[in-house]
């Protein structure tokens, strides 16, 4: 098994977004992750500067990792929409994936740690998801 995709769902609050992204990349197998990353779009304007924020920053490119896979909606999809849409996307590929709150920040060995457990825990039915 390779390395598990990260799954993103995010709105508007761009610095936060921003440490998480930054954090994941210093992590030890960022560069053989694939990054599903969700923009709902805004709901009401008071989310649309943090939005674009978001949008331009995603559309200049993140570099680091193996794939960005990214979803820049047109219409609000909510956050439980937003993260079942991407969940949907990567269950097309994956059997499994990471997800993670858009302001989450990471230690450098967070995805080594949830993919080893995943491949160590991978065939046994008592266990439904690991926690970083």
């Amino acid at each position: 098994m390779g390395c598990l995709p990260v799954v993103i769902a995010t709105l508007n609050r761009y610095e936060h977004f921003k440490r998480s992204i930054e954090s994941l990349q210093q992590n030890t197998v960022a560069a053989d992750t694939e990054l599903f990353i969700g923009v709902d779009y805004p709901p009401a304007d008071k989310y649309r500067e943090g939005y674009e924020k978001i949008v331009t920053y995603l559309e200049n490119g993140i570099e680091g990792f193996k794939k960005i896979n990214l979803y820049i909606h047109d219409t609000n999809k909510g956050p439980v929409g937003n993260f079942n849409f991407l969940s949907e996307e990567a269950f097309k590929r994956f059997d499994a994936y990471i997800i993670m709150e858009d302001d989450n920040v990471f230690s450098p060995n967070f995805l080594e740690y949830l993919n080893f457990c995943a491949e160590k825990y991978r065939n046994d039915d008592s266990i439904y998801a690991i926690c970083g």
